[in-house]
């Protein structure tokens, strides 16, 4: 991570006021707190690589073009959050709460979403090619133009989601609820008899 020369995460891990250098913190995955992520980010700083912000909170917050790429986010508390065009791939987002967030262009290549709460989130012209998203709640999302190719949609609940243009080639959506969504393709994805269709009737 590269901070700006006058930040103090250049010269120090503040939260146990230990001295590193900066390739120390990157092998010990340095944890930051809420306030440190945007003191950081307030600064200009936009790389958040391999970062551990394991429970972070935050609400209604801009952190938009950030580049959290391998880094840990599981159980974040991020609703309302302006995350546009942010890069996420391989990302621990497990479990996290992203509920009205906004993610448009996102690129969540890879990251591991399972069981997320992201109701209402706008994912639209997002990246989540080979993301795992099983289990989470994607009810009311706007995923128009997203790229879900290859993703696992298992056990997923996108009821009245917008999937228009959405690519969800050889997406796995056995279990995946798509009641009243609208936009579903699932011409290439890998159904099942469990899987819901917008009509309300089980695939197949």
């Amino acid at each position: 991570m590269n901070f700006p020369d006058n930040s103090p995460y250049s010269q120090k891990d503040v939260s146990k006021n230990t001295y590193f250098t900066v390739k120390t913190l990157f092998i010990i995955m340095a944890k930051f707190s809420a306030e440190e992520l945007l003191q950081a980010y307030a600064m200009g700083e936009r790389d958040f690589r391999g970062l551990d912000l394991r429970g972070v909170s935050l609400f209604d917050t801009n952190l938009g073009d950030a580049d959290f790429s391998d880094s840990n986010l599981e159980n974040a508390y991020l609703p309302y959050c302006q995350l546009n065009r942010i890069v996420a791939t391989a990302t621990n987002l497990r479990q996290s709460e992203l509920g009205d967030a906004q993610l448009y262009q996102a690129n969540l290549a890879a990251a591991d979403l399972e069981g997320a709460r992201m109701m209402r989130v706008n994912l639209r012209s997002a990246n989540l090619e080979q993301a795992n998203l099983a289990g989470a709640n994607l009810q009311g999302a706007d995923l128009r133009s997203a790229n879900l190719r290859q993703a696992n949609l298992q056990g997923a609940n996108l009821q009245q989601a917008n999937l228009e243009q959405a690519d969800l080639t050889g997406t796995q959506v056995q279990r995946c609820n798509f009641f009243r969504a609208t936009g579903v393709d699932l011409s290439h994805a890998m159904c099942d008899a469990t899987t819901i269709c917008p009509d309300g009737h089980f695939y197949g």
